[in-house]
């Protein structure tokens, strides 16, 4: 300490002052690198990508689709399809509406499906056809599906399945939780308050690759510090 004191009082102020201005400084550089390193590692944390595998995994885990199919392609099948969707969504949307999780959506469907099968079966008698009908919950493998302007890639999603007679015509297809079946036949569009119920389940990365509404995303943020610019400057 004597040591040092001594050479102290050798010191002139300017020199004293010169040094301490020079550790303020440095601190403030290595105080500064510190901060920019880790909102780097942050940064690149948020901003790594999900595979496709990954999103549709995810997407799935968070909706239940409606799977109708027609006995054929004739035209009077296709409109008995039409005909037993339309009777199945009305006898869903109020038993689902409120419903926040897809467990609780999923044990809705489980305890109506009986019912559900019997709705479908009296919609098929009153058309005049002697078809069976057929209705389970299951996963299923779909391919890519284009609805309204949303696109869902292939894989498997857990769907109401509702055969009609041999199954063998059109399908007719819509996500039944969240509600999204209620697509406006002639805009071909999916209303917005059905489209902000999927994305409150959705990661942002998710939703963005199932809408084709190519919102422009914001630039990033540069990040500057006071110190670097200073160093920089004078180099």
């Amino acid at each position: 300490m004597k040591k040092i004191r001594k050479s102290l009082e050798l010191l002139s102020p300017e020199m004293i002052l010169s040094i301490a201005s020079f550790v303020a400084a440095f601190s403030l550089l290595l105080s500064g690198i510190h901060i920019f390193c880790r909102q780097q590692e942050s940064s690149v944390t948020k901003g790594v990508k999900e595979s496709p595998a990954q999103i549709q995994e995810n997407l799935a885990k968070n909706i239940i689709r409606l799977h109708v199919i027609a006995n054929s392609d004739a035209e009077y099948d296709q409109q008995l399809k039409i005909k037993v969707r339309d009777a199945i969504i009305v006898s869903l949307q109020e038993a689902l509406d409120g419903i926040s999780s897809i467990e609780q959506a999923r044990e809705v469907i489980q305890a109506r499906q009986g019912q559900i099968e019997n709705i479908a079966r009296r919609t098929v008698v009153c058309g005049g056809s002697p078809y069976d009908v057929k209705v389970s919950l299951q996963p299923r493998y779909f391919p890519v599906k284009q609805y309204g302007d949303l696109c869902f890639p292939a894989g498997v999603y857990d769907a109401l399945c509702v055969e009609i007679g041999e199954a063998e015509g059109r399908n007719w297809w819509c996500v039944l939780f969240p509600s999204l079946c209620f697509v406006n036949e002639t805009t071909a569009t999916v209303p917005e308050t059905s489209k902000e119920k999927l994305r409150e389940r959705l990661s942002e990365e998710e939703y963005e690759t199932i809408s084709e509404e190519g919102e422009e995303k914001e630039p990033r943020p540069e990040l500057h510090f006071g110190i670097l610019d200073w160093l920089e400057g004078l180099g």
